[in-house]
C-alpha cells in the first residue's frame, strides 16, 4: 500500500508573474521571496566574516488590484529571518505578521544560535519589535486575530502545545497533548477555531504500523479539537466520518484528515490525499463537511499538478494555495516542472483563478531565491 504525501517543497523563482485576478477586497495573498547571498555590506554586523546569509523579502498582493507591495525586508537589517525552503518560520494572523530571526554576527559566530520570535512591521519601514526568546520548536501557528501564538517544543519527548500572548510574550498555557512519544505518532496541522478559544490538530501515525492505524478500534489517530486554556483534546468527529468519500479512492489509515478552518456556514473545511487501491495513481481533494447534516462537498482543484500550503482567508471565503505542475516522465509516470503557482479558490462559487506564477532557475535551493507561501493579511 503507498501511502500518499503531501508536497511540502516550494519552488524557487528568478521572477513573478501576475496574473489578473477576480475582484475581492479586503484580505491579500501574503508570501516571501529567499535568497542566499554574501553581499551584504560589512556594516550589517560588528564583525565582518565571509559566511553565506540570507535576504527574505515579504510581500502583499492585493487580489482587488493585482498589485503587490514591499511588506518587509530584512536585507539590511542586523536581524535575518529563519526562512527556508519548505520550512515555516512566518506566520500570519489579522493585520499582523510574525517570524523568528537570529542576529546575523550571532549566527556567523555558532550557526546554531537560537533566536526569537519578533513582530514585523507591515508599511516596509524594517522595524521589528520582540516578542519572547525561542529554540527548538515546531509547528507554529496563530489566531485570525494575531493576538495570540502556538507552538510545539521540538526537544520534547511528549506531544505538547504551548501558547503565549503576543502582546506581552507571556505563556498562556503548556499543554501535555498525549502522553506517548512523538516518533510513535506525530501531532501537526494546528490552528485556531474562529472563537479563538479552541484550538485544533491532527494526530497521525508512521511507518505503516498497522496498530496506529484510524480504522484500528482505540487508534489515536484523528482529528481534535480542545480548548486553549484547559482541558484535554476532544476528536471533533470519528476519523472515518471526515475523509471523503470519492467512488474508486481510499483515504490512508495512518493518516488523519487535515483540517484547514470552519466556513463562514459553520462547515468544516479539509483536504485529504487518497489512492487508488488497484493503481498507483492518487489525487488531493479539497472538500467541506456538514458534521450535522452528514454532507460533503469537493471543490475543484488545479489537476496538473500536486497542491500543498493551504490557508483559508479571514473571511473563511477564500482558499489560497500552492500547486507545482507536473508532466509526464519520471517516477510513476510524472515529474514535477521547475515552476509553482498560487491559486485562490473562491469557496462561493467553486472559481479558480491563477494570481501568481513562479520561475525555479536553483533546482538545487541552495542559493534560491524560492518562494514561500504565509497565508493571508487583512488590509487596513
Amino acid at each position: 500500500m503507498t501511502k500518499l504525501m503531501v508536497m511540502k517543497g516550494l519552488a524557487a523563482v528568478c521572477w513573478v508573474a501576475l496574473i489578473a485576478p477576480a475582484v475581492w477586497a479586503g484580505e491579500s495573498v501574503l508570501y516571501s521571496v529567499t535568497e542566499n547571498t554574501v553581499l551584504y555590506p560589512a556594516t550589517n554586523r560588528p564583525v565582518p566574516v565571509s559566511v553565506t546569509e540570507s535576504k527574505t523579502e515579504i510581500f502583499a498582493l492585493d487580489l482587488e488590484t493585482g498589485k503587490k507591495r514591499l511588506v518587509f525586508s530584512d536585507g539590511n537589517a542586523r536581524l535575518q529571518l529563519s526562512a527556508f525552503r519548505g520550512g515555516k518560520r512566518i506566520i500570519a494572523g489579522g493585520r499582523r505578521i510574525f517570524a523568528v530571526a537570529v542576529d546575523r554576527q550571532d549566527l556567523a559566530n555558532d550557526p546554531r544560535t537560537a533566536g526569537a520570535l519578533y513582530e514585523l512591521s507591515t508599511d516596509g519601514s524594517g522595524s521589528v519589535r520582540k516578542v519572547f526568546a525561542i529554540d527548538n520548536f515546531s509547528s507554529p501557528f496563530v489566531s485570525p486575530s494575531g493576538s495570540k501564538i502556538g507552538y510545539m517544543p521540538g526537544d520534547s519527548t511528549e506531544t505538547h502545545v504551548v501558547i503565549r500572548d503576543t502582546a506581552t510574550g507571556k505563556l498562556l498555557r503548556d499543554a501535555v497533548i498525549f502522553s506517548r512519544t512523538i516518533e510513535a505518532e506525530a501531532a501537526g496541522g494546528f490552528g485556531w477555531m474562529p472563537d479563538e478559544k479552541k484550538i485544533f490538530f491532527a494526530l497521525s501515525g508512521g511507518l505503516d504500523d498497522e496498530e496506529m492505524f484510524w480504522t484500528t478500534p482505540n487508534s489515536p489517530i484523528g482529528t481534535y479539537v480542545m480548548n486553549e486554556d484547559a482541558g484535554a483534546p476532544q476528536r471533533l468527529a470519528p476519523e472515518s466520518t471526515l475523509h471523503p468519500k470519492v467512488g474508486g479512492m481510499e483515504p490512508s489509515p495512518d493518516v488523519a484528515a487535515n483540517l484547514i478552518g470552519v466556513l463562514a456556514d459553520g462547515e468544516y473545511l479539509f483536504t485529504d490525499s487518497q489512492y487508488n487501491p488497484n493503481g498507483n495513481q492518487g489525487a488531493m481533494y479539497i472538500y467541506s463537511l456538514n458534521l450535522v447534516k452528514k454532507t460533503q462537498r469537493i471543490f475543484p482543484s488545479p489537476v496538473d499538478g500536486g497542491p500543498a500550503s493551504f490557508y483559508l482567508s479571514p473571511s473563511a471565503g477564500k482558499l489560497v494555495l500552492m500547486v507545482q505542475p507536473r508532466v509526464a516522465g519520471g517516477h510513476a509516470g510524472l515529474r514535477a516542472v521547475p515552476t509553482a503557482d498560487v491559486w485562490v479558490l473562491d469557496l462561493g462559487s467553486g472559481k479558480q483563478t491563477k494570481v501568481l506564477s513562479f520561475s525555479d532557475t536553483d533546482p538545487t535551493g541552495s542559493k534560491g531565491p524560492w518562494i514561500s507561501l504565509i497565508g493571508w493579511l487583512r488590509d487596513e
